[in-house]
């Protein structure tokens, strides 16, 4: 599947990482190199699909509408916020704090900044951030103002206080950082005060703190230059970073082999033979696990409501052979069930242990017997019926595309394992929109797709998955609670984790909406879901590694890649 990662998560703008405590990080994905060890100088390029690029440069404007590099090599938030291990990377702040009960974020900003028309960077121009993004709600992407904010103010020459009218800690994770796709980046005042109409400004003269300034501009390639001014002494080590348009994956794939670019975001097929394996010395992929692919059940229907139904059909699914088929071992299947209760990522620092006698194995033979004593029957042909003895219809199983070759595969595989256990199906697939469209308004029987607010803690995914908020009746619109699976237990444990700063309190409410997950079995999880993140080598080093993650994958354009162009470097 090739979905832009912006689109698969912005489309909800759902938050992507922060753990609510007192914080002060090490800048470990910026730590300094000795420079008799780093040959500075050199251009990267990067390339996609991105069709006619936009002489836009407002990092407001919509995903997709702004020209790639606007989010990676011009404008930063507070802090970069790595989605595959939780570690914060701080920018152009230092280090925050929750305090008063948690009803202010204190953020140190960071001293000694400067924007790239020479002007000093200073805590007045975040604070101007965050109330114009109030005054101007059409460029509030990520809702920070539907949240309890109700001030930002300056205190002193480099801090800036949020404050709460009532507790609600969740909120840090669109001030400090925002989302995969629309990171709320930080402007500066003595420019955008004057700006009447933000979210139509196409900002074509961009002065930001990012490590790269705008070098020029064409509608297939953006070229950006460095940024002499960077607050990093000696980084970025590039002279530029290029920003190529092509027609499709294929070209960028093409490209990287032949070593005309040296990098790309492609869910490549079997990336270990078709890429890799052409030169493994130069030729690399780094997917690390960001979220889950899942199997949905639209649970406001029978008998995806009945709970040994689920269970059944969770028993039923081989998790390791549908990874391999779709994913030729690059990415694992979901293992024991824990997968639905918290992402991989996650899994250490959120997990309870006494949970794991919850967890499910692959059992055919244990789902039909779930069946067996929920009441339901099989007809002389196999086929399940119901407790009164109907013969269920053919479900369906919706997934979107076109082309999206890993979804297809794992639908298939999962038609042909639940048919083991008497359940009948057909792999409904549908353009993106219309997909998409019937997600939201319930109108799938199974549904493969992905969770949403992949982070360092649960609570983002907990929330889009099963509020009461992100539901509605099949036939409305529900914008993440996709199956529609709501539980009081789960409300309550959401509000006491967004209501407490405290991390022993945060994760024992964790821990209760994980109970219910296991037991109750609202999604089922089906394999590991990645960034797509492949390069080249030739020239060029310092990319992530699964030794050295110091980012996420992040796609090309967006802001967790910023850290690539500012530790690649030449041989």
């Amino acid at each position: 599947m090739k979905l832009p990662s912006r689109t698969m998560r912005s489309w909800a703008f759902v938050a992507t990482a922060v753990v609510s405590l007192a914080v002060v990080i090490a800048p470990s994905a910026l730590a300094a190199k000795s420079a008799a060890t780093v040959k500075s100088g050199g251009r990267l390029t990067a390339a996609q699909p991105w069709g006619t690029i936009p002489r836009n440069f407002n990092p407001y404007a919509p995903s997709g509408a702004n020209a790639p590099g606007t989010r990676s090599c011009i404008y930063q938030s507070l802090y970069y916020i790595n989605a595959a291990s939780g570690k914060e990377t701080p920018l152009l702040a230092t280090k925050y704090a929750w305090t008063g009960h948690s009803l202010k974020l204190v953020v140190t900003t960071r001293r000694g900044v400067t924007w790239t028309d020479g002007k000093k960077f200073s805590a007045a121009d975040v604070a101007f951030t965050f109330n114009y993004l109030k005054a101007n709600p059409s460029i509030d992407l990520n809702g920070i103002w539907t949240s309890p904010l109700k001030s930002v103010t300056v205190s002193g020459s480099n801090t800036v206080v949020f404050t709460f009218s009532k507790p609600f800690t969740p909120a840090a994770v669109s001030i400090l950082y925002g989302t995969d796709g629309v990171p709320t980046v930080i402007l500066p005042k003595h420019i955008w005060s004057s700006i009447k109409n933000p979210a139509s400004y196409t900002n074509t003269s961009p002065v930001g703190t990012g490590p790269f300034k705008l070098a020029s501009f064409s509608t297939t390639a953006v070229t950006y230059s460095k940024n002499s001014r960077y607050f990093q002494k000696g980084r970025p080590y590039l002279s530029s970073v290029v920003f190529s348009s092509v027609d499709s994956n294929i070209t960028a794939e093409l490209q990287l082999l032949n070593g005309t670019i040296d990098m790309s975001y492609d869910a490549m097929t079997d990336v270990k033979t078709t890429f890799v394996a052409r030169n493994p010395s130069t030729n690399h992929y780094f997917w690390p696990v960001i979220n889950m692919n899942y199997l949905y059940l639209n649970t406001a229907k029978g008998p995806f409501n009945n709970v040994s139904f689920r269970k059944a059909v969770a028993s039923a699914v081989d998790t390791k052979f549908i990874a391999n088929r779709a994913y030729f071992g690059a990415l694992a299947g979901a293992t024991g069930g824990a997968q639905a209760a918290i992402v991989q990522p996650q899994l250490k620092g959120w997990f309870d242990p006494s949970l794991a006698k919850y967890q499910w194995s692959f059992s055919p033979t244990k789902a039909k017997a779930l069946l067996k004593s929920a009441g339901f029957k099989w007809s002389s042909s196999g086929k399940l019926e119901s407790p009164a003895g109907n013969v269920y219809p053919t479900f369906s199983i919706l997934i979107g595309g076109p082309g999206w070759t890993d979804y297809i595969s794992l639908a298939d595989n999962i038609s042909r394992q639940l048919s083991a256990i008497g359940i009948s199906s057909n792999v409904v697939q549908e353009p993106y929109s219309t997909y998409a469209n019937d997600l939201n308004k319930g109108n799938f029987d199974f549904a493969i797709s992905w969770g949403n607010g992949n982070s360092s803690t649960p609570y983002f995914q907990y929330y889009y998955m099963f509020s009461p908020k992100q539901s509605a009746p099949i036939g409305q619109v529900a914008n993440t609670n996709w199956g529609r699976f709501t539980s009081p237990v789960i409300t309550k444990a959401l509000a006491t984790y967004a209501g407490s700063s405290s991390r022993a309190t945060q994760k024992a409410a964790i821990s209760a909406i994980a109970k219910v997950v296991l037991t109750k079995v609202p999604v089922v999880p089906l394999t590991g879901r990645a960034n797509w993140l492949v390069y080249q080598t030739r020239t060029l080093t310092g990319f992530p590694t699964n030794s050295n993650p110091y980012n996420d994958g992040s796609a090309s354009d967006q802001e967790g890649a910023m850290l690539v162009y500012l530790n690649a470097h030449q041989k």
